[in-house]
């Protein structure tokens, strides 16, 4: 990833309002890491995000990407995503080639600081979710994410208070939060790369 990452302007587009973008000051948020695993198929290219079950303990039932917090034996935020990827969806390590890093992003209700990291994998790989983590698999070629139709707003729950949320349609899913504001980079980072002079 050399170019200018499109950063927080990309993520905003589809952030929840309002949103806080960095920790309190002189707190100590959790750092996490999430893997974008990308994958050809046909004249696609794929993308695998998982549905999270009911009883996770931050995000149930949520659409997110493979991911979770740094341990202590992690030499860095890529051997965490990688680390995470196996343990949820059976994804090998040695598989992943690490595109680059996506911008960080800070998550207020949970206190946590996720470093989104793209891979790219030579084929679709044969994934095996993790039971007590993952309820189902999602796969989507990325155009399906720009085209019109894909992007709605939808009302949530925060607390006693409503939240009007813009959202990523898939399927009966809808992407919200977090993911799709990761997500909402990716693709602005592709938009950008598909400029470029051949």
């Amino acid at each position: 990833m050399q170019l200018p990452l499109p950063g927080r302007q990309a993520q905003q587009l589809m952030a929840p309002a309002p949103r806080r973008y960095e920790p309190e000051p002189g707190s100590s948020p959790r750092h996490s890491a999430v893997l974008l695993p990308l994958h050809p198929e046909g004249d696609a290219i794929y993308i695998t995000l998982m549905k999270r079950q009911e009883n996770h303990q931050h995000h149930a039932g949520e659409i997110s990407f493979p991911g979770g917090a740094v341990e202590p034996a992690d030499k860095d935020v890529i051997q965490t995503a990688l680390r995470e990827a196996y343990e949820e969806l059976d994804i090998q390590p040695g598989d992943v080639e690490v595109l680059g890093l996506l911008t960080p992003l800070y998550i207020a209700p949970s206190h946590n600081l996720v470093q989104p990291v793209v891979g790219w994998l030579k084929s679709p790989p044969a994934l095996k979710p993790n039971p007590a983590e993952v309820a189902e698999i999602l796969r989507a070629p990325l155009m399906h994410f720009m085209r019109a139709g894909t992007l709605h707003w939808e009302t949530r729950q925060n607390g006693q208070q409503p939240l009007i949320v813009p959202c990523y349609q898939l399927g009966e899913n809808c992407i919200w939060g977090a993911t799709a504001m990761i997500l909402s980079e990716l693709l602005a980072l592709i938009c950008d790369l598909e400029q470029l002079p051949a």
